[in-house]
């Protein structure tokens, strides 16, 4: 059926008894259709995810028979077996614990701030001019 044109509710202090009354209806049933449309979509969507979990199902119990089967294979075929499951290491980095100490052990990343400079070798007046400090630039080092 095709859509009535209904009066713009931008402007309904202007229209008209009739104007209103229309407006309203429209609307009215316009909220009618849409009601019927979501209730609709819901369950279609809820028989989409049963069927998505029956699915994950059989593909789980299709998992483990293959990984049946494929050590079958290996055992008639006096392959060694399978090497036990180790985790990556990922499941525990992920993991937090309160009981964990905090990771104050590790050492920070990044550029390291420098060791206290040594003494230079020789008189401390062989150096009376500029000197170039790491990170300082060049200063002048006072002459004794």
């Amino acid at each position: 059926m095709p859509k009535k044109c209904l009066p713009s509710p931008e402007h309904a202090d202007t229209l008209s008894l009739n104007a209103l009354r229309s407006l309203v209806t429209g609307l009215v049933s316009e909220v009618r259709e849409v009601s019927a449309e979501v209730t609709k979509l819901r369950a279609e969507n809820a028989e989409l995810r049963e069927e998505n979990a029956a699915l994950r199902q059989e593909n789980t119990r299709l998992k483990v028979e293959n990984q049946l089967l494929r050590d079958e294979i290996a055992r008639l075929k006096n392959l060694p077996p399978r090497p036990p499951f180790r985790p990556s290491g990922m499941e525990k980095a992920t993991d937090f614990k309160l009981d964990d100490p905090p990771a104050a052990k590790k050492k920070p990343r990044g550029p390291k701030a420098r060791h206290q400079t040594r003494e230079p070798r020789g008189s401390p007046t062989a150096l009376c001019s500029t000197t170039r400090l790491p990170f300082q630039g060049l200063q002048e080092l006072p002459c004794a």
